[in-house]
């Protein structure tokens, strides 16, 4: 994972990604038609990854995680949300990665504009899964079997709900195409009885070899 930071008011780094000026260009055209951000999703995410590309080659890998040195030409953005502060008068578009049309776990780019759509910072980090066999070897409805037999936990009466992902394994530093499970709450009004408390995690599952690769812990608020 690469992370880049942006700010137009920074004087203190000259470099400037190439791309910036369509960037701008495309955000100042939506603000004199009218348009809102939310419908500007595509089009601004097709201007700010080749930004992003650029940047990517000038920046070191940060926090140990692994990344090419080549632009990740099949990675695309996809708008998640739009977000506007009345304090400071800014708004906050957020993207996350897809590869090979696969989202990027832990990926997320949030563009910063002022109220005339004035472009004001990028922060992002992005990975480079690039060299991975994007079609899972293990089927889905293995899934709930397989991760009973490697964690114990029963969860004969639960829906789990599996979405791919491409995902860094910090302990050995690679990319693997895995499985995020979800597993739910049955009941959302009553505190957890204590022997389902290792069951409160989603499951991250090697969709290649089956391996159970990490738990994820669900933030619940206990009443």
């Amino acid at each position: 994972m690469k992370t880049f930071t942006f700010h137009t008011e920074d004087q203190i780094s000259a470099f400037k990604p190439r791309g910036i000026d369509d960037l701008v260009y495309v955000l100042k055209r939506a603000d004199l038609e009218g348009k809102k951000l939310i419908d500007m999703f595509k089009e601004v995410g097709d201007r700010l990854m080749p930004v992003l590309e650029e940047a990517l080659l000038e920046v070191e890998p940060a926090r140990g995680f692994v990344a090419s040195h080549k632009p990740i030409h099949q990675s695309k953005l996809e708008g998640v949300s739009v977000k506007s502060w009345q304090k400071t008068k800014t708004h906050t578009i957020k993207f996350r990665q897809r590869y090979k049309n696969i989202p990027v776990y832990g990926a997320l780019v949030t563009l910063e504009v002022d109220d005339n759509y004035n472009l004001l910072a990028i922060n992002s980090a992005i990975g480079d899964p690039s060299g991975i066999d994007a079609s899972p070897k293990l089927k889905p409805e293995k899934l709930k079997e397989l991760i009973q037999k490697l964690t114990k936990h029963n969860l004969a009466n639960l829906d789990l709900t599996a979405t791919v992902y491409y995902y860094f394994d910090t302990k050995f530093k690679n990319w693997r195409l895995v499985y995020v499970v979800e597993n739910p709450f049955q009941n959302t009004n009553a505190p957890p009885k204590s022997e389902s408390i290792p069951e409160m995690v989603d499951y991250v599952i090697d969709a290649h070899t089956g391996d159970l690769v990490s738990e994820l812990p669900r933030v619940k608020t206990i009443r």
